[in-house]
């Protein structure tokens, strides 16, 4: 569906890559080189997204950040957007970093909520605050600009009518729709589409409906684990193809989303991306699924459950090797 202005389009499969550590948590360049090269070679996928939470931004310097933004851009094949994550709660800081990336090679930045923090979250609900700060990234940073869309859950999730006005502002392209609910993602879609790129962002069963109600593209961590299976469904819900859609989703789409994210339900204290890292160990993509304190690595339980869902989905034969 093409937008009705000249805003940057985005079609397709965005991944959420990670960042690989070693022994001594520092940053693994080959390493991370190799798994960026590795997904930006899988037809249909139509940029990378670095520095965001699946490669740990909360731990990453400001100068790790640039560095795997020029790494990303030395193997990204051509046509591909390189996207990275922006955190930052201070404007100053968030323009500084802004222009970092930009001149690092970054196409577009994913912009999460600046004011997630309790006693700031109110702002997000600040037409005036949330403009203001959006505009000012456009205007001095001048690249384009994804709203990170948090579930309603979060308590740190924009207002649909802030989400319009953001949309507004002609530095911001898209908004990525991680909503949690189906619920909230339909009226994302029915509000947004004719203004910016839409793309569905969960880790859990509701994409299906998502996707087949209607999405630009989708921008999630799991497509990093075999991007070619979810270029496949994209490519499936497309066409509205539900039994296409069905087959996937089952096959491949579920083991991965329940042992891995627990279909972003967590029970446990382990970190999303030390799961994802591990299902990539046993795969053979990274040669470590370490993850930086303070967030909690895998257990052997959880590795087995994840190199069980390999095995159902049919991705991984017989024992792993670690």
């Amino acid at each position: 569906m093409p937008l009705s202005n000249t805003k940057l389009q985005m079609r397709g499969l965005y991944p959420a890559t990670v960042a690989v550590y070693n022994d001594d948590f520092s940053l693994d360049v080959e390493a991370t080189r190799t798994h960026l090269a590795s997904v930006a070679a899988v037809s249909g996928v139509k940029g990378l997204v670095v520095t965001g939470m699946l490669a740990e931004v909360l731990e990453l310097t400001s100068e790790e950040e640039v560095e795997i933004v020029k790494i990303a851009c030395s193997v990204r094949k051509e046509g591909q957007l390189i996207i990275a994550g922006l955190m930052e709660r201070n404007p100053d800081l968030a323009v500084k970093q802004a222009k970092a990336l930009k001149a690092a090679g970054a196409d577009a930045l994913l912009v999460f909520p600046p004011y997630e923090l309790r006693s700031y979250r109110k702002l997000l609900s600040d037409e005036a605050e949330m403009v203001k700060y959006f505009s000012r990234l456009d205007d001095e940073a001048a690249i384009p600009l994804i709203v990170f869309q948090y579930p309603p859950a979060s308590a740190a999730a924009y207002p649909i009518n802030i989400l319009e006005r953001l949309a507004d502002i002609p530095g911001v392209v898209g908004v990525k729709a991680a909503t949690g609910t189906v619920e909230a993602y339909y009226d994302i879609w029915d509000k947004l589409k004719d203004k910016i790129s839409v793309l569905a962002a969960v880790d859990s069963p509701p994409l299906r409906e998502m996707l087949l109600y209607g999405a630009h593209g989708a921008l999630i961590g799991i497509s990093t684990i075999t991007p070619q299976h979810w270029v496949k469904l994209l490519e499936a819900t497309e066409a509205k193809d539900v039994a296409r859609t069905d087959a996937i989703f089952d096959k491949i789409c579920r083991p991965l989303m329940a042992s891995v994210f627990e279909n972003q339900k967590p029970t446990r204290a382990t970190h999303e991306t030390a799961c994802v890292k591990e299902a990539l160990v046993q795969l053979g993509e990274i040669p470590s699924a370490r993850i930086r304190p303070p967030a909690v690595p895998v257990t052997e339980s959880i590795a087995q459950e994840i190199r069980e869902a390999l095995i159902a989905s049919e991705l991984l034969q017989g024992e792993a090797v670690r």
